[in-house]
């Protein structure tokens, strides 16, 4: 056996599909075998490795063994002279296996090749190739300065780019997303991967123990791969710097003298404490920035109002500053969430959304008001105009502001995006059929022919980026129908990154992607899509929670002799309001892993008849169609339908 491809999945099953395919066409003429290890992942992958590639060695495992411990279940039952490690969310071209196999053969001093990565535009991937984790590297790494002199030889080492990204070269670490390893020279340096590290730093220290054992790691980008997730993608993430950093940790620990070791260890520990603080400052501004923009806009609008009726319209004396003091943030607080939960803040933006809170706000303010002592109640004509005046200048400046670049949105009526299939005609028709399924689809242009035969075409593939610029499309869809992977990396790398791709394979429902080596991998497909799975509405649905619960306690002295078994049904209105139910759930008896997590719930998705139990498949049909058509209505029109049996 030449080579050995070992794969750890957990729940990607639509990456991994375009994966296999592309390395059992790249094994073709190769003495080769693949192994997945899947970590229990929960989408059906393992049935579906199954069925799509029976050839494939599948090994099931019941718990998330990382990704360290499932390589090596695999190595032990590996037969291959060399192993490639390969992460699931990667694509190889046809000639991959053949020439980095053909390079190993040939420098019998290398112990690891890793090929040039791509993020899915094309770009490439600065975590090709990697220096050993010095002080110096480790403190720049850890901190983000790195980042900031991203051409700098020195302060940017980690990712070597004293090494060109075209230069076949020796280097320290190769990434462990592609890491084809000569069997002897693992054995030689104690083995596989670490399994002291869950994730993260197990390419740095076997790279390292490749070295040790006297043999080279080779950069060689005569070959490219294209990695959907890249590093980037987890970076910023607070959950991803702690287990790096610790991984960074074991690796000194395990690597470096005990003195070196604890002063890594130091300048890690603060690079964490700056990296978190950083990291989290960035996500706020990202979340919160539109909030505080509207803040301040209100603020403004509500002191000149103030100041115009005090001084122009009825000529009095200036308000106390105190008062200013304690009614102003709670008028700017309120109008704010109100347009949070009215959807302001939600995409796609509506401007109607912001109306809508701007309104509801000032109702609610109003009333605020005339809870207020007498000497803070200085006009509700001032709050009245400030609604109205705010409401406009928000809406104006929303679109000023998004057409300067300065607010980042979907605007509600965004065009959607145009998109050309490169397949031929027959292929064409069987993606353009599936890609009508798929919600969010973007709008078929029409195809762009694979060979020279253009009829019916719009242009023929080596044409595609003049059609592209001409026609103002956004994404190419290449089907892998006549089309090889060569040619797809070969279009991508020259059309490039103003573009977006999606590859779909014969016979597929899905069409994989990515934006950029920033976004964690993206896909079309006619599964169903669940409202209960976007973040608004399980707000909406909380919100329906509390107002529906505060609604029966209000009522009570009614409800209580309306409801059965009273006593059961007020403590549920509490066990509501605090978080620890929800009114409505999914109907029990059934499994509900596959659908969107939700609190458990005080009534099911559905009428209630005492004595009456629906059979499970009726469960699975309403638990789903539930998570699928969401809308907080959903819940008001069932609890209030069925509220004489909620203490049952």
């Amino acid at each position: 056996m030449k080579v050995s491809v070992i794969i750890v999945n957990y729940n990607v099953k639509y990456f991994i599909e375009v994966c296999l395919h592309s390395v059992l066409r790249a094994a073709e003429g190769i003495a080769a075998e693949v192994i997945v290890v899947d970590n229990n992942s929960t989408d059906g992958s393992c049935g579906f490795i199954r069925q799509r590639f029976p050839t494939v060695t599948l090994i099931e495992n019941k718990d998330n063994k990382g990704f360290s411990k499932a390589n090596n279940q695999a190595v032990a039952v590996a037969k291959g002279e060399y192993i490639l490690f390969l992460n699931p969310d990667t694509v190889m071209p046809e000639n991959f296996l053949r020439d980095t196999i053909a390079y190993m053969d040939a420098h019998p001093e290398a112990g690891g090749l890793g090929p040039r990565l791509i993020d899915g535009k094309g770009q490439f991937a600065p975590d090709s190739k990697k220096s050993f984790p010095s002080l110096s590297v480790a403190i720049f790494k850890t901190t983000g300065i790195n980042k900031i002199f991203s051409k700098s030889a020195y302060i940017n080492k980690y990712y070597a780019v004293h090494i060109d990204e075209r230069q076949t070269a020796e280097v320290d670490v190769l990434s462990g997303c592609c890491m084809l390893v000569r069997r002897k020279a693992m054995d030689q340096a104690g083995g596989p991967f670490d399994e002291d590290y869950f994730m993260y730093c197990e390419d740095v220290d076997l790279s390292y123990r490749i070295q040790k054992a006297g043999y080279k790691n080779i950069y060689y980008p005569q070959v490219d791969l294209i990695h959907y997730k890249g590093e980037s993608t987890r970076k910023m993430t607070l959950s991803y710097v702690r287990i790096f950093n610790e991984a960074l940790v074991t690796f000194v620990k395990k690597h470096y003298t005990s003195g070196q070791a604890r002063l890594f260890i130091l300048f890690i520990n603060a690079g964490i404490v700056l990296r978190a603080i950083l990291g989290t400052v960035k996500r706020l501004l990202k979340v919160l920035h539109m909030p505080l923009f509207d803040a301040l806009i209100l603020l403004v609008a509500l002191y000149g109002i103030k100041e115009f009726w005090v001084r122009e319209v009825k000529n009095i004396a200036p308000i106390a500053l105190p008062v200013v003091y304690a009614t102003f943030p709670a008028y700017i607080s309120l109008w704010l969430l109100s347009l949070y939960f009215n959807g302001a803040y939600d995409q796609p933006y509506r401007p109607l959304k912001v109306m809508r809170g701007m309104l509801f706000g000032t109702i609610i303010i109003l009333a605020y008001y005339g809870l207020l002592p007498p000497e803070y109640r200085y006009s509700r004509a001032i709050i009245i105009f400030t609604g109205v005046a705010g409401t406009a200048i928000l809406l104006g400046l929303h679109e000023l502001l998004y057409r300067m670049g300065v607010l980042r949105f979907i605007p509600y009526d965004t065009l959607p995006r145009k998109a050309v299939i490169v397949a031929d005609e027959k292929a064409y028709t069987d993606t353009a059929n599936v890609l009508r399924r798929v919600n969010y689809a973007p709008e078929l242009m029409g195809r762009v022919a694979p060979g020279g035969n253009t009829d019916a075409a719009l242009a023929g593939l080596q044409d595609m980026k003049r059609l592209l610029y001409v026609t103002g499309v956004n994404e190419v869809i290449f089907c892998i129908n006549g089309l090889t992977y060569s040619q797809v990396f070969e279009r991508m790398q020259e059309c490039g990154a103003d573009y977006e791709y999606k590859i779909h394979l014969p016979g597929g429902q899905s069409f994989v992607g990515s934006n950029s080596s920033a976004t964690s991998g993206d896909l079309y497909t006619i599964d169903r899509r669940y409202n209960l799975a976007d973040f608004a509405q399980l707000r909406n649905k909380r919100m329906a929670d509390i107002f529906l619960s505060l609604a029966f306690l209000l009522f009570s002295p009614v409800l209580l002799f309306l409801v059965k078994r009273p006593g059961t049904f007020f403590g549920r209105c509490f066990s509501v309001l605090f978080g620890r139910l929800t009114w409505v759930g999914y109907a029990s008896g059934v499994s509900v892993t596959h659908l969107p997590a939700i609190r458990k719930g005080v009534m099911p998705p559905c009428n209630i008849l005492p004595g009456y139990e629906p059979a499970a498949g009726v469960k699975d049909n309403i638990n789903a169609e539930y998570a699928r058509q969401y809308s907080a209505g959903t819940d008001i029109s069932l609890v209030t339908r069925n509220v004489r049996y909620l203490g049952l």
